[in-house]
């Protein structure tokens, strides 16, 4: 095998981008030597000029390092120069003055970087010149900036195929190829990290009406518009992928299901707003899930399009939650911070069956307004729920009040106390609401998560005791987390 043949066996086995394989060549038309080192230092390959040098054969070559073949000045150079390409330079030279095997030699190196196909550093390239041959210098330093030129088009055209590769044509949006890769990754932090993740399904609502109506060309548009759209509304993190047709995937590293639904009333809200060329306004529906510990993906997908499906036949235009929604407390969770749905759990129970009764209800009442909120219900029918569950609030409270006093509990005035200045914010932020100074969202916060939520949980469980059975009230069970 020749030295050309050695070189390109070598550029295939590793992958070598074309790039690499003009830098590994080039060189040779001038005499000079090349060389190829692995990242730890090692030579991998070299010609026979380099060879010449050394007085060495290729097999004695190989796995040598800089240490053994100069001294210690001029290794401490060149690992100078082999580290500037692992930082990134495009090229880098060296003039050295050292003696080869006793005899003196001035010579040129220069460094450049051999990239994989994409775009990782794989080795570090060497071309050494001798400088008595003042023309070759020349010839090589215009070598170089020829090839340094060629290798700044190569990652350009390359950058620009992989974003054709991975990009859907019409929208802009990734591919499913691209999300799959990106899935990858984040279902692995998942694993590792606990970092919670999220996604979202839409779809348009009629597109097939808006096709049949105004041509294909018109449909197209739609996309395009909604396409940008979405991704106005968007975070830096979030990553829009046309599915097929007129469903998108949105994917949501580092976000609960509490974050995510607010997003997607955020991007059905925006998509409601907006005019679309031709076509006038249109709707979408969304489904969202939250990837629970050790889910597979096609299970979590599974769970967002059954959520999508339900938005469609409850009406479109609306967004639900993911059936079989996570209820453990991994992945970021906390309940003063990412409430969605309360989910009622038997250690919540006091033992009486009139407070417990009670409690259970109030969490169905959030839980059916947290639904009419997300399903964009007219505020109307939202405002209904909203005074239901503040009776039910209020009716609850003197009834637990008069079972505390009865049961002993020495905190009863106290107790008391807080419920009324529960009672007194919440006939006030529902007055807000009423007038159309305080959101929905705002509102729900307090509703769900002071009055019931952390009350219930909190300052309930400082009387569970007293309501035990032959109890003396001095035992506090411990607060379970949602």
């Amino acid at each position: 095998m020749n030295e050309n043949d050695l070189i390109y066996s070598f550029a295939r086995q590793h992958v070598i981008e074309a790039s690499g394989l003009i830098a590994l060549m080039m060189p040779q038309t001038l005499g000079a030597g090349v060389a190829v080192k692995a990242l730890d230092g090692r030579y991998m390959l070299v010609n026979q000029v380099m060879q010449s040098y050394f007085d060495k054969t290729p097999q004695q070559f190989t796995s040598l390092t800089d240490a053994e073949l100069f001294p210690a000045d001029v290794v401490a150079q060149l690992q100078q120069s082999d580290a500037r390409i692992m930082a990134g330079a495009a090229t880098y030279s060296d003039q050295l003055d050292c003696q080869i095997d006793g005899r003196p030699i001035q010579c040129l190196w220069f460094k450049f970087p051999v990239h994989g196909p994409n775009g990782q550093l794989l080795f570090i390239g060497a071309a050494m010149l001798d400088t008595l041959r003042a023309g070759n210098i020349d010839k090589m330093q215009r070598s170089l900036a020829l090839l340094q030129h060629t290798n700044q088009e190569l990652q350009k055209n390359l950058v620009e195929l992989s974003k054709l590769a991975s990009t859907d044509k019409l929208t802009g949006a990734w591919n499913r190829r691209r999300l799959e890769e990106a899935l990858v990754n984040e279902m692995d932090r998942l694993k590792r990290y606990d970092h919670p993740l999220s996604m979202l399904i839409l779809d348009i609502d009629f597109f097939k009406k808006v096709n049949d109506l105004y041509g294909h060309n018109a449909g197209d548009h739609v996309l395009m518009t909604l396409a940008n759209v979405l991704q106005s509304n968007l975070r830096a993190s979030d990553s829009l992928t046309r599915w097929g047709g007129e469903e998108f995937v949105v994917l949501c590293p580092d976000t609960t299901l509490t974050t995510v639904a607010a997003l997607a009333e955020r991007l059905r809200e925006s998509v409601a707003k907006t005019a679309f060329a031709e076509v006038g306004q249109i709707t979408i529906s969304v489904g969202v899930a939250e990837c629970m510990a050790g889910e597979a993906w096609d299970a979590w997908f599974k769970r967002a399009d059954e959520a999508l499906y339900r938005a469609k036949e409850a009406g479109r235009n609306q967004v639900q939650i993911a059936p079989e929604a996570p209820e453990h407390d991994g992945a970021g969770k906390n309940m003063a911070a990412n409430l969605v749905r309360l989910s009622w759990h038997a250690a919540y129970e006091c033992g009486n069956p009139v407070i417990d009764e009670e409690h259970r209800g109030l969490f169905a009442d959030a839980n059916r307004l947290l639904g009419a909120v997300l399903s964009a219900r007219p505020k109307a029918e939202v405002a209904e729920l909203v005074n239901a569950l503040i009776s039910d609030v209020v009716q609850h409270f003197k009834d637990e009040e008069v079972i505390i006093r009865a049961a002993g509990y020495p905190g009863a005035d106290e107790h008391a106390a807080i419920h009324s200045a529960l009672v007194d914010k919440a006939v006030l932020l529902v007055k807000h609401f009423h007038d159309g100074t305080l959101a929905i969202g705002e509102l729900f916060q307090f509703l769900a998560h002071d009055v019931v939520a952390r009350h219930m949980l909190g300052a309930d469980r400082a009387f569970f005791a007293y309501l035990q059975p032959g109890s003396t009230g001095m035992a506090v069970k411990e607060s379970p987390s949602l």
